[in-house]
């Protein structure tokens, strides 16, 4: 349920800070539905390369704006990640980044939902 996806209060400031401008809010979530799939790819590219670095900036990114759209538990997960990414043993990370993976469905379908008839 999308209820327990989003945290309507983080989107309710989000479009007071952008001037109530649902078009442009609209605009902020395409973005972030097209930039996610590339982040979550980055971060298992930098698994199977050993690259820590990269997996951590990708994780980074994807927390801080899944955060800022609302999506606070799918933005812990991605934290646990980044925290982790330099540290932890690969099965430990290829495990949490399958989670981040799974759980980054259910964030698009809500945003989609809360925001498909933003420009209507």
């Amino acid at each position: 349920m999308p209820d327990e996806v989003l945290d309507e209060a983080i989107l309710g400031n989000l479009l007071e800070t952008v001037g109530g401008d649902r078009t442009f809010l609209a605009e902020l979530v395409e973005a972030y539905l097209g930039d996610s799939p590339g982040l979550l790819e980055a971060m298992r590219a930098g698994l199977r390369a050993d690259d820590r670095t990269a997996l951590r900036r990708a994780a980074h990114t994807l927390k801080s704006t899944s955060a800022s759209l609302g999506a606070t538990a799918f933005a812990a997960l991605c934290r646990e990640v980044e925290t982790n990414a330099l540290e932890a043993e690969p099965a430990w990370l290829d495990e949490h980044i399958t989670a981040v993976a799974g759980a980054y469905e259910p964030v698009a379908t809500a945003l989609n939902e809360r925001l498909g008839g933003a420009t209507a």
